[in-house]
């Protein structure tokens, strides 16, 4: 890649509960999403704006997938104590949990872990940034038409959930990342790592330590060595960027990249993303430092190659950011990068790699983004892109478009 320049684009847009034990909502909730029209990527391509929801306060994160089996991809998400999901393709909402059940919940993640055809959702709730001390985990199963729970005990500072293969068994495995290590305080939490780790099968009797880490604000699940059959996991830290694998009946724990330099908390990397480029090399996608405002591309020199090439930064712009994806929106054959960011001025934006460089453009400055999941939801191809708005309250689906 040449000299990478932003270009900004400006746009603007119209703006335009199920129980179970205890009780989590009143059953289902209508919903009148609102609807527009965002042209991005290649000629006649576009994302497909829809509001599908405006009232799920301080919402923070999102999730993409089949809940109740009929082989459909719905949306996940959790904001203010409460777990929802939505049914696609009405995108109905219903309730998981409230605060009576996931007080302070933080992440969720979601799998049929039983193999009855519907997801089991792992929550992450009771978290305090400024108490590490707590923190607590639940399996919610659906039952009937509702919802039961089953406690599986304290996880201090627990903050990241996300499902894997990490032993190549053909079980889901949870993968557990606090944010601070349980002794840590502000204002630089820098006393003790948060401690990674997963439930092999999703069972506390799998339990294993991974790694401890300090400011670990983000995972994300990535494929494995093909011979095992296995996925590996990124974290994103004060560190920087390390992959954790298991092999052998051990973790093995790689850095892969430093993030940014200065002060601590301040330093490493806040999300992370692995992205491909239509030449087949992959890169690594960033957001620096914690809770910051650069987004960062760093390729693999060559494909298939540990060693990474130049670093780019494509925005220094972002205020709080704190969502990130890749996906081929336009089907080019290299990822798009969708950045989020809640501070001042909020908004999401895509970025573009167009002939070596990466421009830059507003997708939606109606949402204070906090999360970001990508997949091809409707089943005709082209993948599409969910965020949720904490200050905004919002959850928008974007629908990649051809025509």
């Amino acid at each position: 890649m040449s000299h990478i320049k932003l270009i900004l684009t400006n746009m603007a847009f119209l703006i335009l509960i199920a129980c179970g034990l205890p009780c989590a909502g009143s059953g289902e909730i209508a919903t009148q999403p609102d609807t527009s029209t965002i042209p991005f990527g290649r000629p006649g391509h576009g994302l497909n704006r829809t509001v599908i929801d405006t009232n799920l306060p301080g919402a923070y994160q999102v999730e993409i997938a089949d809940v109740n089996g009929d082989n459909k991809l719905d949306i996940i998400a959790l904001g203010g104590g409460t777990v929802a999901w939505y049914e696609n393709p009405k995108w109905t909402k219903r309730i998981v949990s409230d605060k009576k059940t996931s007080p302070g919940v933080i992440s969720t993640a979601t799998r049929d872990i039983d193999g009855d055809g519907k997801a089991e959702i792992a929550i992450a709730y009771e978290f305090e940034m400024n108490n590490p001390k707590l923190g607590k985990l639940l399996m919610a199963r659906q039952k009937g038409e509702g919802w039961v729970y089953e406690s599986l005990g304290d996880f201090p500072s627990i903050h990241r959930l996300r499902w894997g293969d990490f032993d190549g068994d053909g079980k889901p495995d949870l993968a557990i990342a606090p944010i601070f290590g349980k002794s840590a305080t502000g204002p630089d939490f820098q006393q003790e790592g948060a401690r990674l780790e997963v439930l092999f099968g999703g069972s506390l009797a799998g339990r294993s330590e991974v790694d401890h880490k300090l400011v670990t604000h983000a995972i994300g699940v990535i494929p494995g060595p093909a011979q095992n059959r296995t996925t590996n996991f990124l974290s994103a830290s004060n560190e920087g960027i390390w992959q954790h694998g298991f092999a052998n009946q051990k973790w093995e724990n790689r850095q892969i990249l430093v993030g940014a330099g200065g002060e601590r908390p301040k330093t490493g990397c806040s999300e992370i993303h692995l992205g491909k480029f239509a030449d087949g090399r992959h890169f690594y996608a960033t957001i620096e430092p914690w809770h910051g405002s650069d987004v960062v591309i760093q390729p693999e020199r060559t494909k298939g190659s540990p060693q990474l090439g130049p670093r780019f930064v494509i925005d220094t712009t972002l205020k709080e950011a704190h969502a990130l994806c890749v996906a081929d929106i336009d089907g080019d054959g290299t990822d798009e990068v969708f950045a989020g960011y809640r501070g001042p001025g909020f908004g999401l934006n895509a970025y573009r790699l167009e002939a070596g460089t990466w421009k830059r453009l507003v997708i939606d400055s109606k949402i204070a983004s906090q999360d970001l999941r990508t997949a091809d939801i409707n089943g005709d191809g082209l993948m599409d892109v969910v965020s949720v708005g904490g200050s905004t309250k919002n959850v928008v689906l974007y629908q990649a478009t051809k025509k």
